[in-house]
């Protein structure tokens, strides 16, 4: 028998507009739910955190970078895990990129860490994926080195310390 999935609710953003492309890259863990606006304000980027209560889905914060400028698009990858948010920014800092960690803290978020790769140079666009655990971090750069590369970062307590740089096995640029 097929599995049938009904939609819950839609959910927006709470000072939305036309173009800021709300909700292309978004995730969810347990009763949280992220989404990244990486085109707000001239592409400085933003990502909404949702609190779902029963079958109702709530704004909960809206989450920028401490140092966010325009043309960062933060936001243009998201992550969740427990009480860790992981956005990125790939485009931050002459598109070298960097990825924002944010911890919770009853219903606050707050920002905990910036990552950036050890290495990091211009146009390597770090950022542009990321994936969470509760103690991992995993940021993709899709240019670093022409191939591409991602990024293991470790928590330790409240810091964030690159752990690894995973690199194909057989590489071709691009």
């Amino acid at each position: 028998t097929p599995l049938i999935l009904t939609q819950q609710t839609k959910i927006t953003a709470s000072d939305g507009a036309v173009g800021e492309e709300f909700g292309t890259f978004s995730a969810i863990s347990g009763d949280y739910a992220i989404a990244g606006a990486p085109n707000q304000t001239n592409n400085k980027g933003a990502a909404y955190i949702y609190l779902r209560t029963g079958a109702s889905w709530a704004q909960q914060a809206k989450l920028i970078a401490d140092d966010g400028a325009e043309e960062d698009f933060f936001g243009i990858s998201v992550a969740l895990a427990g009480d860790y948010a992981l956005v990125g920014a790939h485009s931050h800092n002459n598109v070298t990129g960097a990825a924002y960690i944010f911890y919770r803290t009853g219903t606050s978020w707050a920002q905990q860490a910036k990552l950036t790769a050890d290495d990091g140079v211009a146009a390597d666009f770090f950022g542009y994926s990321v994936a969470l655990t509760e103690t991992y971090a995993l940021v993709g750069a899709k240019r670093n080195a022409t191939t591409g590369s991602a990024y293991v970062f470790v928590r330790s307590e409240t810091s964030w310390t690159q752990q690894a740089k995973l690199l194909p096995e057989v590489s071709a640029p691009n």
